[in-house]
């Protein structure tokens, strides 16, 4: 039964409450009563009313200032308000204080029950939507953590889906931390545990381990792992090894506890939340590598110990990717080759060595092709050969090919889609080159593409840089506006994309060789000779 609290400092109204209204056959359990709001508070306290009955002008305590203090302490509270005054301004403070009903007296019973009723019946409706929600945050914060790490949300969607998943993500520098178990792949394994079960205790192990210091998120991936998102409040190195130490406590508890072994990556730190997505991928990539340095232990993107050299391995690595993906030949090979050249150049680097850095190469091109391979039974054949290769040279040579191969399939796919995307980029152009903010990370966003990779296949498909092309267009519209409107220089400016007329005028300049005014008298003198 909902309990309900009658608070009137008139005598005979409160008894009236109390004794005519049949509480019980409608569900209610009259608990107490009191004729001041400051008394009827500490009952409130008390016994902690699902409905509240109350007068708002009362000695010591007025009604408005109880629900005041009600709403702060059980905002779930109801509260209906009684008064002998048809007063305004107290009814606007009551709707202000969401009290759920305001009734003039006299009144009669049955708008009291009516009332009261209407009162539990909302109180139960926001009980079983609590509910769910209690029920559904688990599975909407696993979707959220999941779109985190894929690098699917804005910085905004993740500040306010944190919030209201109640998430800690506090303002710091982050990495990842992610768990694979070694024994998913062996049938005996399964058949004994079964992977989820599996990836279930690794999840409570790691938990156990991280306790409850809240410096991090640990959750259980979709895939074949456990994802950690850990909180950076040290300086980088103090945090890379804090994070180590904590990653191999968990690897040797899981073997410990569960008589199975587990190997953890872990990613480098990001200053940004959309960096959590970057760490992520270091650290997938690092346990890629897993079968080469061996399971059973923590791998650290950081210390690939690749060798040293002038030349930046990694720049060239994503560099070479890049021109693949963009389809250019002569320069992905000449990537590969600086790479050989630096390795050769390298002294103390083991055939070991060679072959780590190959399957990289290797691994990131299937990656980036997946849509033209069939996976993972390509890319453990192509690992397998790379293991077979005794010398640097042909170790290269092997990739080398790869890369010819990927680049016809890319040449041939490729043309339709670039086309298609230009043609949009440029549409998108010439509808806002009017907003002075327009850039190349606005139009990439838009066709969905990244800044660097847009900037490169515009100039290759339309021979002009992007900020040329901008200009141009709004260049021209400028032109058109001077010559058939009679707008003023600033008024063109800003209908092109400029909030300073000046510097319009002198880019105006560089483009026709006039200024704006030089350019409307000529053009007027123009129409006038051919009219």
């Amino acid at each position: 039964m909902y309990k309900v609290i009658i608070i009137d400092d008139d005598c005979i109204i409160r008894k009236g409450l109390m004794k005519l209204i049949p509480w019980n056959e409608h569900g209610f359990d009259l608990v107490g009563s009191s004729d001041n709001g400051k008394a009827g508070l500490e009952l409130i306290r008390t016994l902690q009313p699902h409905l509240i009955i109350t007068d708002i002008r009362m000695p010591f305590m007025n009604g408005l200032e109880l629900t005041e203090i009600v709403k702060k302490e059980y905002p779930q509270t109801k509260i209906i308000m009684l008064t002998s005054y048809d007063d305004f301004e107290f009814a606007k403070q009551a709707l202000k204080l969401k009290v759920f009903e305001y009734l003039l007296k006299p009144f009669d019973n049955e708008t009291i029950l009516k009332a009261a009723t209407s009162a539990m019946n909302e109180l139960s409706y926001e009980y079983r939507m609590s509910q769910k929600v209690t029920e559904a945050l688990p599975i909407l914060r696993q979707k959220f953590l999941e779109k985190l790490i894929k690098g699917k949300l804005s910085e905004v969607e993740i500040r306010s889906g944190a919030e209201l998943l109640e998430l800690a993500l506090p303002d710091t520098s982050y990495a990842t931390i992610v768990l694979k178990a070694d024994d998913y792949s062996y049938p005996d394994y399964q058949n004994r545990f079964g992977k989820e079960m599996l990836k279930y205790c690794v999840l409570n192990v790691a938990e156990e381990t991280l306790g409850s210091k809240g410096q991090g998120i640990l959750f259980d991936s979709v895939e074949d792992e456990v994802v950690l998102i850990c909180f950076i409040n040290e300086n980088e190195e103090q945090a890379k090894e804090k994070w180590f130490v904590l990653a191999e406590s968990i690897r040797r508890n899981i073997e410990n506890c569960l008589k199975t072994t587990i190997t953890a990556a872990i990613g480098d730190v990001y200053r940004t939340y959309e960096g959590i997505s970057h760490s992520y991928k270091d650290a997938q990539a690092a346990l890629e590598f897993r079968h080469i340095m061996g399971t059973n232990r923590v791998i650290r993107r950081f210390e690939h110990n690749e060798p040293s050299g002038s030349m930046d391995i990694l720049n060239l690595k994503n560099e070479c990717i890049l021109n693949v993906k963009l389809g250019f030949l002569d320069k992905a090979l000449s990537n590969l080759y600086d790479i050989e050249r630096s390795i050769l150049e390298t002294k103390n680097i083991s055939l070991l060595g060679v072959q780590r850095i190959s399957m990289e190469i290797t691994l990131l091109l299937y990656k980036e092709m997946e849509i033209y391979t069939k996976g993972d039974e390509n890319l453990d054949l192509a690992f397998h050969k790379i293991q077979q290769f005794q010398t640097v040279h042909h170790i290269f040579l092997f990739i080398a090919d790869l890369i010819t191969t990927f680049i016809t399939l890319v040449q041939s796919k490729s043309d339709s889609q670039t086309k298609r995307i230009i043609n949009q980029a440029v549409v998108y152009m010439k509808a806002y080159f009017h907003n002075e903010n327009l850039s190349l990370q606005n139009v990439a966003k838009t066709v969905h593409i990244s800044p660097t990779y847009l900037s490169i296949i515009f100039k290759k498909e339309m021979n002009i840089n992007f900020s040329d092309y901008l200009q141009s267009i709004r260049m021209n519209e400028a032109m058109e506006l001077l010559r058939n409107s009679n707008r003023k220089t600033y008024e063109v400016a800003e209908r092109v994309g400029f909030s300073n007329p000046q510097y319009f005028s002198v880019w105006f300049k560089k483009n026709t060789g006039m200024s704006p005014k030089e350019f409307r008298s000529q053009s007027i003198m123009e129409n006038y000779v051919r009219g």
